[in-house]
């Protein structure tokens, strides 16, 4: 019996299956769920939010969402948002991560952020 061939086809199996899930690994979009803020500003006032799978909220915000749709480092949920006491709106909200920041939008507004991810 020869035990050297079968351990080197062993290894390069492995080898070989380590590569490719480390590369669908590397390919998979990175979750934008978490807390966010403005650089430096983690648990500052008006300059964190907090995203859900299916929900959006700063300080003086609350959206819920009942669409998610995700391309890439975009995502873009459908659903209302309340703003303080005012009643809930219809809003479309985009976000996008780019090198670790992330922006989002409300409907057409402008762009808000970058934001960077506040530890846990």
């Amino acid at each position: 019996m020869k035990v050297r061939p079968i351990l080197v086809k062993t290894a390069f199996i492995a080898v070989l299956v380590g590569g490719v899930a480390a590369m669908a690994g590397a390919n998979a979009a990175q979750s934008i769920v978490g807390t966010w803020a403005t650089p430096g500003k983690c648990g500052a006032p008006l300059a964190t939010i907090v995203v859900e799978p299916m929900g959006l909220s700063g300080e003086d915000f609350f959206c819920e969402f009942n669409s998610v749709a995700r391309t890439g480092d975009t995502v873009r949920w459908r659903g209302t948002c309340t703003y303080g006491a005012d009643t809930p709106e219809k809003t479309s909200v985009t976000a996008r991560l780019a090198k670790g920041l992330l922006s989002y939008r409300m409907n057409a507004d402008g762009w808000n952020g970058p934001l960077r991810r506040c530890p846990k």
